[in-house]
């Protein structure tokens, strides 16, 4: 395969985090990213593209006709970095491995341990079980959010590892985009993490972040 796709198509939906990591990744690379918006609801044959049912999906073409589908959004990050390195690294080189680590725990932290409980198969097994969901993922989501600021207190400048934007802060503004759409009082999500309330409104000013965050006003295909 040539060093570079020449396309890459994002198989999303509107609501999801995981798909917002590859949209605000894409934006802050300046990648000639398409995006499909699927309803898992209706499209089936997606499952040929991805057996799991899950969003996203990244199918990248290149210039030889070969292609490479991707179905793990934290797979997508490294991917692009790796074929993308300029303009705008996102991952700290391995010359600065305390950096490197750093940001690979807090992204995996929000990836494996935290979002996964604003996923939408998990809250109606639970409701089907008679259980609140709401109440259930409000506590995980307190929790993991609490992990992150106590990490994060001793890694952030700017954003969630210095002053360098990195996949930490690509996971983190999403999850809590999702986690606010739950019914919270006043401050009671990130009263308690003033670190990840300060590094989210740094983000929120950024235009990738603004465009590339959850879809609320994206209408769903149902093709």
């Amino acid at each position: 395969m040539a060093l570079a796709p020449t396309k890459l198509l994002l198989y999303s939906t509107p609501l999801s985090g995981c798909s917002a990591r590859i949209r605000i990744a894409s934006l802050l690379k300046n990648l000639p990213l398409s995006e499909h918006t699927l309803n898992l609801q209706t499209q089936t044959p997606y499952q040929n593209l991805n057996p799991n049912l899950t969003v996203p999906t990244l199918h990248a073409t290149y210039p030889n006709g070969q292609s490479l589908i991707i179905t793990q959004s934290l797979s997508m990050l490294s991917f692009l970095e790796e074929s993308f390195p300029r303009p705008l690294r996102l991952l700290p080189p391995v010359t600065d491995m305390r950096a490197r680590i750093q940001v690979q725990d807090l992204a995996a932290l929000v990836a494996c341990d935290i979002q996964p409980v604003q996923n939408s198969k998990v809250r109606r097994q639970l409701e089907a079980q008679s259980q609140d969901s709401a109440d259930w993922a409000k506590g995980m989501l307190r929790r993991g959010i609490g992990v992150y600021e106590a990490l994060a207190v001793k890694s952030a400048g700017q954003f969630s590892v210095g002053d360098e934007l990195s996949w930490a802060d690509i996971c983190l503004y999403p999850m809590v985009q999702g986690a606010l759409r739950l019914p919270w009082e006043s401050d009671e999500l990130l009263g308690a993490a003033p670190t990840v309330s300060r590094i989210m409104k740094a983000l929120g000013t950024i235009d990738a972040f603004q465009n590339g965050g959850l879809q609320f006003n994206v209408h769903v295909s149902e093709e």
